[in-house]
C-alpha cells in the first residue's frame, strides 16, 4: 500500500497514547476516508556503552518498547474504524520532531499527544508536539493529555492576529468547520500593556476601539465570501492567550496558523501559539496561513 492510503499519521510515545487521541485521529481518517498510520520513533537519550553486546541489548529493550506501545495502540484504533480505512504501524530511528516532520510530508493530518502537564513543565525546551507543530509540512493537531470528545455540537474556533490578516488564517480553518459540521468562531483578541493604555484612550474607549476591529472584522469576513458554515465575530479586549485558551474550554478545534519565516525551516510559531499549544483544554490544529 502506498502513502496515500495512509494520509493520517499518529505519532504513539514511549508510555504510548491515550483513548482521545485516537478517538481525535479515527473521526478524522473515517471523515476523510483514509487509512491511518501509527509510527514510534526510537531516540534513545542516554550515553550509549561502547560495548557490542550492550548496545545491542539497549536496541533491543527500546524496540521492544515500540513495538508493545504500537502493538496496543492498533488493537484500539482498529475497534474505532472497524475496517472502515486501512491501517498500519511502523518503528523510525532518528531524532524524534524531526523524523515525525520528515514523515508528515504529504499528509493530510499528523496527530500528536500532548504529554502530561507536569513532564512539560520540566521538560518545556524537549516538547516533541511543539517542534513537530512548527516545522511539519502537514497540517499539525496537538491533543491534549486526557482529552476527551464533547457531546455537544462545540464550534471550530480560529484566532486571527489582526483583521487585514484574516484571510488568510480564516480560509483553512472556515474548510476544515465545513468538513466537521460544524460553526466557525472567529476571534479575534486585542490587549496593550497596562501603562500604555492611558495614553491610548485618551481620544478613543476601549469599548470604541473593540467596536471599530469588529467593523474590520466584519469588512474583511465579508469581502471572504461564503464560507458555507455560520459564521460568528467576537472580538474581545484581552491578551490574545488568555482569550484563546479561554476558548479552547469552548471549542472542539481550535485552529492557529504557523507563521512563515525565511530561516532554515520555513515556518516556525510565535509565543502566543506556543502558550496555547501547552495550555491548551482542546486539540489545537496548527496550519500554513493560505
Amino acid at each position: 500500500m502506498s502513502d496515500n492510503e495512509f494520509r493520517v499519521l499518529v505519532a504513539v510515545g514511549p508510555d504510548g497514547v491515550r483513548d482521545g487521541t485516537l478517538d481525535f485521529a479515527a473521526a478524522e481518517a473515517l471523515q476523510r476516508g483514509t487509512g491511518v498510520e501509527l509510527v514510534h520513533v526510537v531516540h534513545s537519550l542516554v550515553v550509549v556503552p561502547s560495548r557490542t553486546d550492550q548496545v545491542q541489548a539497549l536496541d533491543t529493550a527500546l524496540l521492544r518498547v515500540g513495538r508493545t506501545v504500537l502493538t496496543d495502540a492498533a488493537e484500539r484504533m482498529r475497534t474505532r474504524v472497524d475496517g472502515a480505512v486501512p491501517l498500519r504501524t511502523e518503528i523510525l530511528s532518528g531524532p524524534v520532531p524531526a523524523t515525525i516532520a520528515d514523515r508528515a510530508a504529504g499528509r493530510d493530518l499528523v496527530v500528536l499527544e500532548r504529554r502530561d502537564p507536569d513532564v512539560v513543565d520540566r521538560l518545556l525546551t524537549m516538547s516533541v508536539s511543539t517542534r513537530v507543530a512548527a516545522h511539519a509540512k502537514a497540517p499539525v493537531v496537538v491533543v491534549p493529555h486526557g482529552w476527551a470528545p464533547a457531546a455537544g455540537p462545540l464550534p471550530v474556533t480560529v484566532g486571527v492576529d489582526h483583521p487585514i490578516e484574516a484571510a488568510g488564517q480564516v480560509e483553512t480553518a472556515a474548510a476544515y468547520a465545513v468538513a466537521s459540521g460544524r460553526e466557525l468562531r472567529v476571534l479575534y483578541a486585542m490587549w496593550l500593556a497596562e501603562p500604555y493604555q492611558d495614553t491610548f484612550f485618551v481620544n478613543h474607549t476601549r469599548e470604541q476601539w473593540t467596536a471599530e476591529a469588529d467593523v474590520e472584522l466584519q469588512q474583511a469576513l465579508e469581502k471572504m465570501g461564503d464560507l458555507g458554515t455560520t459564521v460568528t465575530r467576537v472580538v474581545r479586549w484581552v491578551r490574545p492567550v488568555d482569550a484563546l485558551v479561554d476558548a479552547t474550554r469552548r471549542s472542539a478545534v481550535v485552529v492557529l496558523s504557523r507563521r512563515p519565516d525565511h530561516g532554515p525551516h520555513g515556518t516556525h510559531l510565535g509565543p502566543v501559539t506556543r502558550a496555547v499549544l501547552r495550555h491548551a483544554a482542546c486539540p489545537v490544529l496548527v496550519v500554513d496561513r493560505t
